[in-house]
């Protein structure tokens, strides 16, 4: 309908788009939503919360608006650097394809130097949702991103409230406090802000990461798995470390889906393999 009416609307769309930036006033009919619960397919238990999709069917003219200004402001964080080089995903030039490679090269690269590799995956529970506003404006600003996009961003996620539906049943509006909206032009863009402290936590040479979107990657080298292992550890557990970003951006590591993998150039004996240990957690 938008593409097909282009020529029509344009011009109305114009005036309110600006509007809004100008006067800062956001509609509030843009902040209403539906939220559909869909069954993940497969799942042994259906009574349990996380057998099930939420999706959130946004109002496409508001779409538009932030599509725009998802354009401004990746231009302004490629052109001036804004981002950590090793964030991957969301970016325009940067696929799927170059986070492998780059981590291939990063682990051949310790090989020849006689070391090992160990590489810690992250899993944010809920990244999306769990996004705090106040935190995300406050990395917005630490960035430099300019005020005008800033103040946009609170009125995006300020006000908002959806309904629930599923089956045959809608729920009356309930508020949304928090949260990025996910399938929004802008949500990426704002998480890999949002997540983008993460990946500078590598603080010497035996330390790396590697960020996709909200999928996070800790990487640790040296002569044996048992010192990649302590790496990993305090990479995670140190003051500023991993688990300090968890808890400042409530973004909680499912632990239990964490994974590490150990990088050997030659075969090595499973028992050699060391636990990691990560809040009375252990990680195999």
């Amino acid at each position: 309908m938008l593409q097909r009416t282009s020529d029509i609307i344009e011009p109305i769309l114009l005036c309110l788009f600006r509007a809004v930036i100008s006067l800062k006033f956001y509609y509030q009919g843009w902040s209403e939503f539906t939220t559909v619960v869909l069954r993940k397919p497969g799942k042994p238990n259906y009574a349990a919360p996380k057998a099930y999709r939420p999706i959130a069917l946004l109002c496409t003219m508001a779409k538009v608006l932030t599509a725009i200004v998802a354009e401004g402001m990746a231009r302004i964080l490629e052109s001036e650097q804004l981002l950590p080089d090793n964030h991957y995903g969301g970016r325009a030039g940067r696929k799927t394809t170059d986070a492998v490679h780059i981590l291939e090269d990063k682990v051949k690269a310790a090989w020849r130097k006689g070391k090992v590799v160990a590489i810690l995956f992250l899993d944010v529970e809920g990244a999306f949702p769990n996004a705090v506003t106040d935190c995300l404006i406050h990395n917005l600003r630490k960035r430099r991103i300019p005020e005008h996009h800033i103040d946009f961003v609170r009125l995006l996620l300020s006000n908002r409230s959806t309904r629930l539906k599923f089956d045959d049943f809608l729920s009356e509006l309930i508020r949304i406090t928090n949260g990025i909206r996910q399938g929004d032009p802008l949500s990426m863009i704002l998480y890999i802000i949002y997540n983008a402290d993460l990946l500078e936590i590598a603080a010497n040479a035996k330390e790396d990461s590697l960020g996709y979107v909200n999928d996070a990657m800790a990487i640790a080298c040296a002569k044996t798995f048992k010192k990649t292992a302590k790496i990993l550890r305090s990479f995670m557990e140190r003051e500023d470390g991993g688990f300090q970003w968890s808890d400042d951006h409530n973004s909680r590591f499912e632990l239990d889906k964490l994974a590490v993998m150990f990088c050997s150039p030659k075969k090595v004996p499973r028992e050699e393999y060391p636990e990691l240990k990560l809040r009375d957690q252990i990680i195999k």
